[in-house]
């Protein structure tokens, strides 16, 4: 049974204002496994806080197309948001297991390296609910600045527990009624940016459906303007769609580490040259605008190239690529091509007949 006082909440808020306590009742077998329940809740608040449209809109594109592409949808969304952390949890607990000595405990080592990992999230929902309901833009090189913050945080976080990973104590006692108190109110400060940060996108989902709105075969295409990506993969003037409304258009989102895409980009390149005037081709770049340039240059393919801005891909529900969408001179959605399947040649040779 848990003692009076070590509640979730102050578990939590022990992690920010004392972390050697955090850490000692980590330690505690009597508590074992409690640090990562804790660490558990926090990242659902994250997910709440910061994830919330993505989760929804994945829901909703699983209910309107299919439930496999919302069910990888969802897990194009938690992979995002929480592949460094859970790795950064993963390393720290091996290496707390490795340094506790003859005393090893590999229960211990991960008790205490949820604590450690807690840093990490702390800072991403405090500054993206912060962001959000500010509403405002952080300058440039800040997120690095942040990155930095959350990754010494948590590393000293680990420093921290090498003694106690290296100790053979089962039961500890609970920090003083006074630090308990400070901690609960920090942890109550935590839930609260939270709630917060859902309430500020809860809010943003209910005046935007429209926005969320996934895209399906007869939709009028989302509209989006796009940076052209220039030499050495220089952001230019924004493409739009509207642009080449009048002419079949394929908006094709890819990667530069993507086999699929690299190798269907020939045949788009050769399309758009065998209708040049009647066919645009935008190619939207996902992960390194100097590296899509490069390749472009290399290979002398003449597409659009523009580089994405997290938003359009995932208006156009891209969840794996290649993706590929055609629309018609109308600007009408006619086909969907996510991750194979779909013959584009065909739609677009259809489409230039009618």
């Amino acid at each position: 049974m848990t003692p009076v006082g070590a509640s979730w909440i102050a578990r939590l808020g022990l992690a920010i204002t004392h972390p050697r306590w955090a850490l000692t009742v980590a330690a505690d077998r009597k508590q074992a496994g409690r640090s990562g329940s804790d660490l558990i809740v926090v990242i659902g608040l994250l997910l709440l806080a910061t994830q919330l449209r993505g989760l929804f809109a994945a829901a909703w594109l699983g209910k309107a197309v299919s439930a496999g592409l919302g069910l990888r949808a969802v897990m194009h969304v938690l992979t995002r948001a929480l592949t460094i952390d859970l790795g950064f949890l993963v390393l720290a607990a091996l290496l707390l297991f490795a340094l506790a000595g003859g005393k090893r405990n590999l229960g211990r080592a991960f008790d205490l390296a949820c604590v450690a990992a807690l840093p990490l999230v702390f800072v991403d929902l405090i500054a993206t609910s912060i962001v959000r309901t500010a509403q405002v833009e952080l300058p440039s090189g800040s997120g690095i600045v942040l990155a930095a913050l959350s990754y010494a945080w948590a590393g000293a976080v680990v420093a921290l527990a090498v003694r106690p990973a290296r100790s053979a104590v089962n039961m500890i006692p609970l920090p003083p009624a006074p630090e308990l108190s400070r901690a609960r109110r920090a942890g109550w400060a935590v839930v609260a940016i939270a709630a917060l940060g859902t309430i500020v996108q809860g809010t943003w989902i209910s005046g935007n459906l429209e926005l969320m709105r996934p895209m399906t075969q007869g939709d009028l295409a989302p509209q989006f303007a796009l940076p052209a990506i220039g030499p050495k993969g220089a952001l230019g003037t924004p493409v739009t769609l509207a642009s080449t409304r009048g002419k079949v258009t394929i908006v094709d989102f890819w990667a530069t580490w993507c086999g699929p895409c690299l190798r269907a980009m020939p045949a788009l390149d050769a399309l758009a040259a065998h209708h040049m005037g009647e066919v645009t081709v935008i190619a939207v770049n996902l992960d390194d605008p100097a590296a899509a340039r490069a390749l472009f240059d290399e290979r002398g393919y003449h597409l659009t190239l523009v580089s994405d801005d997290g938003q359009v891909s995932e208006r156009y529900g891209v969840t794996s690529i290649p993706h590929s969408v055609v629309i018609d001179r109308s600007g009408v959605v006619r086909l969907v091509h996510r991750g194979g399947g779909g013959d584009v040649d065909a739609e677009v040779a259809k489409i230039l007949a009618e």
